[in-house]
Formats: structure tokens, sequence, C-alpha cells
């Protein structure tokens, strides 16, 4: 690849195409064009990550799996790396649901799935159903209603109005997943889900450096779990 591809890549906004420099549009700088068959994408993977953790018959199936398919994330990574070929076969084959500037980074299918091992190992079954629910619906919600209707903006390209969107999403969502899945007081459902979600949302708001769909499934996670040392019995 040569440094040019590096180092710009092309950025629709509307009808506008223009180049920018391929780590701004990474850092969120510059708004990236909607793309919808991501987001369904996005809603796909945590509602196959739920259903996983309700199906598998314990802790150690959910760890072998989702360590299978980071195993084989992190292979095709390398792949990459090694052969343009196979760099340029896979971008095309991932194309519908890419971003331009995973073609010289690390995909954020296989964050993801690196975050469900890390889920999977050291998380309550509640906490980490709460961390892919957040990020399967929230962040495509948010991303939507940013683009569309974002007007207050905070930083790394994110709006005031797609980070609330992100929260009051991610709250229903996981309450939603909560009242499903685990007998628990109305109090204790509200508290852990709003934990998660806002959490969540201050994750994909200041992920820059780390992909957030590595950041918001553990940060909602975590605040899961400590607010629960605070309102559930041990």
């Amino acid at each position: 690849m040569s440094k040019r591809a590096y180092d710009v890549q092309a950025v629709e906004l509307g009808n506008l195409t223009f180049e920018a420099p391929a780590g701004a549009v990474a850092r969120g700088a510059v708004a990236r064009p909607a793309n919808y068959t991501r987001s369904l994408f996005h809603v796909a993977s945590g509602a196959t990550s739920l259903a996983l953790m309700q199906l598998l018959p314990g802790r150690s199936w959910m760890i072998g799996v989702s360590l299978a398919l980071a195993t084989a994330a992190w292979s095709m990574e390398a792949a990459r790396r090694c052969s343009p070929a196979v760099n340029d076969f896979l971008m095309r084959l991932l194309g519908p649901i890419a971003h331009a500037h995973e073609r010289y980074r690390v995909n954020s299918s296989t964050w993801y799935v690196t975050a469900l091992v890390i889920l999977a190992a050291f998380f309550p079954l509640r906490d980490a159903e709460i961390g892919v629910v957040v990020l399967g619906l929230a962040d495509p919600a948010a991303g939507f209603i940013g683009r569309r209707y974002g007007r207050t903006r905070l930083r790394a390209g994110r709006s005031l109005e797609g980070t609330l969107t992100f929260a009051l999403v991610g709250a229903l969502a996981a309450l939603a997943a909560l009242s499903a899945f685990h007998p628990l007081p109305w109090s204790s459902r509200i508290a852990l889900a709003l934990a998660g979600a806002v959490a969540g949302a201050v994750a994909e708001l200041v992920s820059i450096r780390f992909d957030d769909n590595f950041t918001i499934p553990l940060t909602a996670a975590v605040a899961a779990s400590i607010t629960q040392l605070f309102l559930l019995p041990l």
C-alpha cells in the first residue's frame, strides 16, 4: 500500500466527496457517512451474543466459542498484514459493513470478539449481557441521531444529541434484557441498566485510541458489576 493511500481517504458527507486524513476519520474528527448495513450488523451481533449467553450450557462454552471467534479474527488480521491480496479480498468481502479506515487498521469486529472473550472469562453473565446489548443497540442509534439531528458538538465528532440517545437506548435495551432473563427488583434493574448505559455512553464519547466496539461493552459491564456490589446481596 502507498503512504498516500494510508494517510488520506475519501469521505462522503451528503452529496460531497472529499479527501481527509485517515487518522482524523478514525478519531471521529470528520463525521463518517451513514452505513445502515453496518448498523443492522451491529444489532444482529448484539442479539446473537445475547442468544449465545442464554443458550450455551455454561461459562466454559461461552469462553470456548468467543475464543474460537477471536482466534479466527486475529488470524485474519495477521493474514491481512502479510498479504495485500488477502487484505483486498477481505475488504471487498466485508465492504458493506466496514469503514474505509479499517483497510489499514484492526477491524472493529475483531475488537468486539476480543471483548467477548474478556466478558465470558471474567464477568458475571448478567453484566456481560448488559455490555453486549448496550453496544448492539445504543451505538447504532446514537450514530443515526447524531448524524441527522446532532447540533451540539462535544468531542471527536460526537454530539450531545447522539450521546443522550446512546444513554437512553442503552438503558432501555439493558432494562429489557434484565427483565427478560433476571428476576430482580425493579429498582435494581433500573440502576444496573442506567449504570451500564451511561458508562457505555461515556466510553463511546472518549474512545479515540481504542476501538469503541472493545471499550463500550467492557466499560458497561464494569459499571454494572460495581453497581451491583452496592445494590444486590452477595
